[in-house]
C-alpha cells in the first residue's frame, strides 16, 4: 500500500529528483543493514557534514547518536557556532540518560576547545563516570587532567592521571601521559611525594625493632644478615593470606601509585645530582620490578648518562657593575648570589638528610628481597645511593669581573688563567659578539640573546655547543601573545606600538607569529576559514594620543561622514560617530603611563552600540601600583609577565619584599633572571639532551631551542578592581 502510493507521488517529481531518490534508496539498501553512528569519543574518521546528513535521514527520534556524533566533530573542526546550535537542539530533545551524559561531556569539551575552562569545569562536573562507556570515561580523565594542570591543581591532576594511565592502549598516548603525570607528581610538596616511603618504612623498622627485643642475637651474627632475616619474615608475615593476624598485603593499586610517588620523590630529590639519580632509580626498579611505568618511563628519566650535569668548580659572572649600566647589572648580581647561598643551603640541608635516606633505602630494599644472599658491610653499601660525594663537593667558587674596566680580550684571558669552569654573562650584546669566539671550549650562558655572527648554519645551532643564550626577550613575549589572543577566538587584533625599532621589532614578531597561526589551522582544515592579517599602529607623542587612536579606529573617517552628510543636508541630524568593526582584539606595547592615558581614548573612541574590544597588553604595562589607583583604572585588561611577579605570596618573592622592598618590576625581572641562570647551569645539560625537559623557574616554564637559546614560558593575568586574576595561558601540552 505504501510502495503504491510513494509511486503515484514520484511521478510529479521531476525525472532528475526521481533518479535521485532510488539511488538513496539503493545506497541505503546494500547489503541490507541500517548504517550505525561511529563509536563516540573514538577517534572516528567521518566529518561533521556527513554526520549531520545521515542524522537527517533518520527518524528525529532515533537520530540521537548521529547528532552526538556531529558535535564530537564539529568541535573537533572548531566549528564552534554550529556545534552550539546542535547542542541547543539536543537539549530539548528526550535522550536517554546514557546520551544526557555524554552530551555533558561533549559540551565541556567544546567549551575547553574555546579556551572557557571555568563553563568547561562546570560543564564537567555535570558527567556522571559510571555511565560512561571505556572511550568516553578515557575522554572524560583526559578532560579533566587538562582542566586540572591549566588551573595548576597538582595534587588534583595526579589523581585524575593515575586514574587514567591504566586505561590506555595506544603506545603515544602512554608515554605521553606518564610524562603529564610524571610533571604534576615532581611539583608536589616533599612531603607528599614521601607520605607512601616514610609510612612503609616506620612500619617495618617499628615491628623489626619489637621482633629484635624479643629476640637474643647469636654471638658473632652479623648485625645487618640478623635485620634482613627480621624483615624477610615481616615481609612474609605481611603477605600471608592465611595468617588472619598478619597485616594485609599491599594492592596491586596501592602498589601502582606508591610507586608513580616513590619514583617521583627521587628525582624531586636527586634531578640535581645525576650519578645519584642513576643509582636510586636502580634501586626503584628493583623495589618495583613489574611496575607499569617501566614500559614507557618519564622523559626526564630517560638517557641520563648523556645529561649529566655541569658542575663548575669556579663560575665567572660578567656584568657591566660600572657607568651607565650599572643599575641593571646590580639587579642581576643580586639574583645570582642569592640563588648560589640557596644553593649552599639546600646542599647543607641535603648532607643532613643523606644518612636518612640511606637508610631507608637499605631497608626498603632488603624487606623487597632485593639483598638476599649480602651480609655485613658490602650489602649496605652496594644499596646505598648516598656515596655519590656531589653533596661533598665544595660550592663553586664565584668570581665577578666588571666588563666596563677590562677589554673582552683580557677577560679571556683571565678566563683561562683561573681555570673558569663555567660564565654567566656578558649582558651587553657588543661584549657578546667579541666575547664568545675567544671562549669556544669554557660553557658560557649569556645573558642576552646571540648576536647575528654566533647563528651560523642552516640549522640554526650557534657556533659552539657550549654557549648558551638566555635572553628576556620582548619578541618572544609578543609570540605568545599572539598565541593566546588567536587562542581566544579573535579574527582581527590591532597592534599599538611605540615609533621605535624596539616597537617595530615587537609588532613584526606578532604580526609573523600570527600569520603562521592561521596558515596552520587553515591546513588542518578541508574548508576555506576566512582569516584576517593583524595590523599596526605605532604611537610617538603623548599629547596626539587623541588623534592616534581615532586614525587607528578610524573615528575619523567616520567624522569625515558626518560632515560631508550636514553639508548636503540642510536640516539638523542626529549623529554618532562609528569606529571601525572589524577590529576583535587590542594588543598594547607600552609602558605603564601610556597604557594609563591610551586605555581612555581607546574607550570613547569605540562606538557605544559596539561590543566592547579586550585588550591585552605586554610586560612593559604591569609596574607596582605606587598610587593604589592604576590597577583599578586598568579593570579588563590582560598582560603577561614572568612568573615570579605574578605570585607576591612565593617563598622568594616574600624574601625578596622584606630585604630589598619597593623595587620597580623592572627591577625585579632582572633578580629573576640572574637567579634562574644561577640555578639553570645544572640544568642546562638536560634541557639540551632531553627531548620534552623543561625547568620551572622564577621567569617561567624554560625550554631551550635548537639555537641553545632558552625560551621563557610567560604567565598571563587580568586586573579586575585592582587586583590581579591568572588567566590560564593555552599550553603545548594539549
Amino acid at each position: 500500500m505504501n510502495t503504491a502510493i510513494l509511486s503515484k507521488r514520484t511521478l510529479h517529481l521531476p525525472f532528475i529528483a526521481v533518479s535521485l531518490l532510488l539511488l538513496l534508496s539503493a545506497c541505503s539498501g546494500l547489503g541490507g543493514k541500517a548504517k550505525t553512528p561511529p563509536v563516540l569519543f573514538s577517534q572516528f574518521s567521518e566529518n561533521a557534514e556527513y554526520l549531520l546528513k545521515e542524522a537527517d535521514l533518520v527518524d528525529e527520534k532515533e537520530n540521537s547518536d548521529w547528532q552526538l556524533a556531529a558535535v564530537q566533530a564539529l568541535t573537533k573542526e572548531k566549528k564552534f557556532v554550529l556545534a552550539d546550535s546542535v547542542i541547543e537542539h539536543l537539549q530539548k530533545k528526550v535522550l536517554t540518560a546514557q546520551q544526557k551524559n555524554n552530551l555533558f561531556l561533549l559540551i565541556a569539551d567544546n567549551q575547553y576547545a574555546q579556551n572557557k575552562l571555568v563553563e568547561a569545569m562546570k560543564s564537567l562536573k555535570n558527567v556522571d563516570a559510571r555511565l560512561l562507556s571505556m572511550p568516553a570515561n578515557i575522554h572524560y580523565l583526559k578532560l579533566k587532567a587538562q582542566l586540572q594542570i591549566r588551573n595548576k591543581q597538582y595534587q588534583e591532576a595526579s589523581d585524575t592521571l593515575l586514574k587514567l594511565t591504566p586505561l590506555l592502549t595506544d603506545d603515544v598516548d602512554k608515554q605521553k601521559y606518564n610524562d603529564m603525570l610524571f610533571n604534576q607528581l615532581i611539583m608536589l610538596d616533599p612531603a607528599v611525594l614521601n607520605q607512601f616511603e616514610k609510612k612503609k618504612l616506620s612500619t617495618d623498622t617499628k615491628a623489626s625493632q619489637q621482633q629484635s627485643d624479643n629476640k637474643t642475637n647469636k654471638k658473632g651474627a652479623s648485625s645487618d644478615a640478623a635485620l634482613a632475616e627480621e624483615l624477610a619474615k615481616i615481609e612474609a608475615e605481611m603477605n600471608t593470606e592465611t595468617d588472619k593476624e598478619s597485616k594485609p598485603a599491599l594492592s596491586k593499586n596501592e602498589i601502582f601509585v606508591q610507586g608513580w610517588y616513590s619514583l617521583a620523590a627521587l628525582y624531586q630529590r636527586d634531578r640535581l645530582r645525576t650519578n645519584r639519580l642513576l643509582r636510586a632509580l636502580e634501586i626503584w626498579e628493583e623495589t618495583y620490578p613489574t611496575h607499569p611505568v617501566l614500559e614507557f618511563m618519564p622523559t626526564p628519566l630517560r638517557n641520563i648518562p648523556e645529561a649529566s650535569p655541569y658542575q663548575p668548580a669556579k663560575v665567572a659572572v660578567l656584568l657591566p657593575l660600572s657607568g651607565r649600566f650599572q643599575k641593571p647589572a646590580q639587579a642581576l648580581q643580586y639574583g645570582i648570589s642569592h640563588a648560589f647561598y640557596n644553593q649552599v643551603a639546600l646542599k647543607q640541608q641535603l648532607k643532613i638528610e643523606e644518612a636518612k635516606l640511606k637508610e631507608h633505602n637499605e631497608q626498603l630494599a632488603i624487606a623487597n628481597g632485593s639483598n638476599k644472599g649480602k651480609t655485613g658491610s658490602q650489602g649496605s653499601g652496594d644499596i646505598a645511593i648516598n656515596e655519590n660525594v656531589d653533596t661533598e663537593l665544595a660550592p663553586p667558587s664565584l668570581l665577578f669581573f666588571d666588563t666596563q674596566k677590562m677589554t673582552m680580550q683580557e677577560i679571556a684571558d683571565q678566563m683561562y688563567a683561573q681555570n673558569i669552569d663555567f660564565i654567566l654573562g656578558p649582558l651587553l650584546k657588543p661584549n657578546l659578539e667579541a666575547f664568545l669566539p675567544l671562549v669556544e671550549d669554557i660553557p658560557v650562558l649569556a645573558l642576552n640573546a646571540f648576536p647575528t655572527s654566533e647563528l651560523a648554519n642552516e640549522d640554526n645551532k650557534q657556533g659552539s655547543s657550549l654557549h648558551y643564550a638566555f635572553p628576556l626577550s620582548p619578541e618572544n613575549e609578543a609570540e605568545q601573545a599572539a598565541d593566546i589572543i588567536f587562542q581566544n577566538q579573535h579574527k582581527k587584533p590591532l597592534i599599538l606600538a611605540p615609533k621605535s625599532d624596539f616597537g617595530r621589532r615587537v609588532a613584526k614578531a606578532f604580526e609573523d607569529r600570527w600569520q603562521v597561526l592561521n596558515q596552520e589551522q587553515q591546513e588542518k582544515s578541508d574548508e576555506t576559514i576566512e582569516s584576517y592579517p593583524a595590523e599596526t599602529h605605532l604611537f610617538s607623542a603623548k599629547s596626539q594620543f587623541a588623534k592616534f587612536t581615532a586614525d587607528a579606529m578610524q573615528t575619523d573617517e567616520s567624522q569625515q561622514r558626518i560632515n560631508q552628510m550636514k553639508a548636503i543636508v540642510s536640516s539638523s541630524l542626529e549623529t554618532e560617530v562609528r569606529s571601525r568593526r572589524d577590529v576583535d582584539a587590542i594588543y598594547i606595547v607600552g609602558r605603564r603611563s601610556e597604557l594609563i592615558l591610551l586605555k581612555p581614548f581607546l574607550a570613547v573612541t569605540i562606538s557605544p552600540f559596539a561590543k566592547s574590544i579586550p585588550l591585552y597588553a605586554s610586560s612593559r604595562s604591569h609596574d607596582a601600583d605606587l598610587t593604589q589607583t592604576q590597577n583599578k583604572e586598568l579593570t579588563g585588561l590582560t598582560f603577561s609577565d614572568i612568573a615570579f611577579l605574578m605570585n607576591d605570596k612565593g617563598q622568594i618573592n616574600q624574601q625578596i619584599q622584606a630585604i630589598w622592598p619597593k623595587q620597580r618590576f623592572r627591577t625585579l625581572r632582572l633578580f629573576a633572571l640572574g637567579y634562574d641562570s644561577y640555578n639553570l647551569i645544572e640544568q642546562l645539560k638536560q634541557l639540551q639532551m632531553i627531548d620534552g625537559y623543561h625547568y620551572q623557574g622564577l621567569v617561567g616554564e624554560l625550554t631551550l631551542d635548537k639555537s641553545n637559546s632558552l625560551n621563557s614560558k610567560l604567565d598571563w593575568a587580568q586586573y579586575k578592581e585592582g587586583s590581579l586574576v591568572e588567566v590560564t595561558a593555552p599550553t603545548s601540552s594539549q
